[in-house]
């Protein structure tokens, strides 16, 4: 009898490890996702990695500054990637994104923040085709840390910073597997680091 209980706590043992997510870290020390860099036209701004941080640092007051990769994960499965980011000072006009399904510079989603309220937003061809507003009031604090959660679960899309559901969506196909981060109007963002998990 020893045995077989024995046996069947192994078992379940071995279950709840191969049940365990897979979770893929980016701390950025070696860029492996393939993060862009570099300064953007001299008067839009400039991405580096620095000391293990992805600073994206615009200068321009209207056009974008972005950055991605392509993350090592499947957009038809279930998954949920997390942001650790750091954002120098959320205003009306100072906007910070996160962006996933990217494709290219003119076709993806996004989450996009300001003073006043978390929007999603989805472009095709270079045009905003899509859009949901949320209004949100956040911290004054100059250097606002935060961490942002897109969770994937069957047909919807949830987003959250610090653990609070901020936007659910549905009927949002994702096909791509590209994720990025963007300024506007002279914001600086820093992203610490990025989590995996499916």
């Amino acid at each position: 009898m020893k045995k077989i209980n024995v046996i069947i706590l192994l078992l379940m043992a071995t279950l709840a490890i191969g049940a365990r997510a897979n979770v893929i870290v980016d701390d950025f020390s070696a860029n492996i996702y393939g993060w862009n860099e570099g300064e953007i036209d001299g008067d839009i701004g400039t991405i580096a990695i620095i000391n293990g941080q992805l600073d994206i640092k615009s200068k321009h007051e209207e056009l974008a500054l972005k950055t991605h990769c392509y993350a090592p994960i499947n957009v038809e499965k279930d998954f949920k990637v997390t942001a650790h980011v750091l954002i120098d000072k959320l205003k009306d006009d100072k906007q910070v994104g996160f962006i996933f399904n990217y494709r290219d510079d003119g076709n993806f989603y996004c989450f996009s923040f300001n003073e006043y309220a978390v929007s999603f937003r989805r472009y095709e061809n270079n045009q905003e085709v899509g859009s949901y507003h949320q209004g949100i009031k956040w911290k004054k604090n100059k250097k606002l840390e935060q961490e942002w959660t897109l969770v994937k679960e069957a047909d919807e899309l949830a987003f959250m910073v610090d653990g609070q559901e901020i936007i659910r969506i549905r009927y949002m196909p994702l096909s791509y597997c590209g994720i990025g981060f963007y300024t506007i109007s002279k914001q600086k963002l820093t992203v610490k680091r990025i989590e995996y998990e499916q």
